[in-house]
């Protein structure tokens, strides 16, 4: 009986590859409301890039005025369920649980936790809503 073995550092990267989908295969453009700090939610665009990079643009529905451009890198993570965003600002990361590839929903700490209310924390993506 011959024996072989695979250092486990591989084994975990491969599993991890497998999980989580490479940023050009969930890559696309997604809009929809989210909370904010200056007003009472917002309508946001946030594109990610092939290249896991992504650009958030937003402005506060009540006053209509432009928030300041979010950039930085994004990935996805825990087993292919979740969306990070690591702002290139400093601001702290934020995640968004993924529903039928389609959806985003902003979480409220951790993607294992699921809000109790998705309204106003949702982004669809784009190609997704031009079907209908």
């Amino acid at each position: 009986m011959k024996w072989s073995f695979v250092p486990l550092a591989c084994a975990l990267s491969l599993a991890a590859s497998a999980a989580n989908p490479a940023p050009s295969t969930f890559a696309g453009t997604f809009f929809g409301s989210l909370p904010a700090e200056a007003c009472a939610s917002q309508d946001v665009l946030l594109d990610l890039g092939a290249d896991g990079r992504y650009v958030l643009q937003a402005h506060c529905q009540d006053d209509l005025q432009v928030a300041p451009r979010r950039a930085g890198r994004w990935s996805v993570t825990w087993n292919g369920t979740c969306v990070q965003l690591a702002p290139e600002d400093g601001r702290p990361a934020q995640e968004f649980a993924i529903h039928d590839d389609d959806l985003l929903v902003l979480t409220a700490g951790s993607c294992i936790e699921p809000v109790e209310d998705p309204r106003g924390r949702t982004l669809q993506r784009a190609e997704a809503a031009g079907e209908r």
